[in-house]
């Protein structure tokens, strides 16, 4: 990987984060191969803290089908109880991708963005991806729930999953008014299953499951809202983002106020291609010509996107930004990140 010093940085300290909040990212992929400074000099203020919930092992798909299969057998027990069959079923797991896959490609490199811009219409491997035949999911529940009456299959989802949103609910939800909160005790026998195994295994998502620390996590989220979400909760972060978009629009790419806005809109521009246009509501596969015009935008656009972001400094100075906003929440809640270590902190394999 050619990524620098703290492109690297940024991302192994919010993949630390980002695993305590259910992604699978593997870390003991990541390793510093270049750039100024060696990886503990690249840790950030969190890192220390993150990092101490994590064995230093790889999750690897073994672990997750086991913990799959052991959530499953308590979910299935569970709801014996409420009065419901459930056959487990180990289909509702899912697939580990270590990091290490795909590390000899750096997806910002000159080199990559030239043949490929953004990875939005092609990359290395999408052929491959495209022709695997993925397995057929079978719900081994399906024609039993189907067997029962309306207000029993009711019953079946709320004894499984917890009571589900109302219609005013989900509309509130859908306009943005409000915000799906889980909460496992009220999520069912999946929810006291899920928690349960979780509990077991120890680590970071016991630390993110503990009532004890959620203000803490939900205040940690905060910082990554800034960075990434482009809320303009920060002026660094504005500022740096208006630097970089009058250079991009110099190049003559007007009206994308962040690197990460005008990867979004040229996704969502590629997906529009896709829509149906007519009353099948099926997904049209566009022109070659289409495909063509929009790939060669995407190429010219991510290149300008590069050369500003090296002219700016762009990536330093936002680790720059990324490790003052963590030394402050650290500063800030200390002894709650103490408090955290000493509770959930695992010990490192060798």
């Amino acid at each position: 990987m050619q990524h620098s010093a703290s492109q690297r940085a940024s991302q192994r300290t919010a993949a630390l984060f980002g695993a305590l909040t259910g992604a699978l990212l593997i870390l003991t992929g990541c390793s510093v191969v270049d750039g100024p400074g060696d990886e503990a000099s690249e840790a950030g203020p969190l890192d220390a803290y993150m990092s101490a919930l994590w064995d230093g092992e790889e999750y690897t798909q073994e672990q997750l089908d086991a913990e799959t299969k052991q959530t499953e057998e308590l979910i299935a027990e569970c709801m014996s109880g409420e009065g419901f069959e459930y056959v487990p079923n180990v289909q509702n797991g899912g697939t580990i991708i270590s990091s290490e896959e795909g590390d000899e490609i750096d997806w910002t490199s000159e080199e990559f963005i030239e043949q490929h811009g953004y990875g939005i219409v092609d990359w290395p491997g999408r052929d491959d991806a495209q022709h695997e035949d993925p397995e057929e999911y079978v719900d081994p529940n399906q024609d039993y729930v189907e067997s029962l009456s309306e207000s029993e299959q009711t019953a079946y989802v709320e004894a499984l999953h917890g009571p589900q949103p109302t219609e005013e609910e989900l509309a509130a939800m859908e306009d943005g008014e409000a915000v799906f909160e889980y909460d496992w005790t009220t999520s069912g026998c999946t929810g006291a299953a899920q928690h349960q195994v979780q509990s077991e295994s120890g680590g970071g998502m016991a630390a993110y499951e503990d009532p004890e620390f959620t203000e803490l996590f939900e205040s940690m989220n905060l910082i990554y809202d800034a960075l990434w979400s482009g809320d303009g909760s920060n002026d660094d972060i504005l500022a740096l983002d208006r630097d970089w978009a009058d250079c991009v629009a110099d190049a003559g790419h007007d009206g994308f106020a962040s690197p990460m806005a005008a990867q979004e809109a040229l996704t969502e521009e590629y997906n529009e291609l896709h829509m149906p246009d007519d009353e099948s509501g099926e997904w049209q596969e566009p022109s070659p010509a289409d495909v063509k015009k929009f790939q060669d935008r995407e190429i010219e656009l991510a290149l300008a996107d590069l050369e500003c972001k090296t002219q700016l400094e762009y990536d330093d100075r936002m680790w720059k930004i990324q490790v003052e906003l963590e030394q402050e929440f650290v500063d800030a809640h200390r002894a709650e990140l103490e408090a955290l270590v000493a509770k959930h902190g695992v010990e490192k394999k060798l």
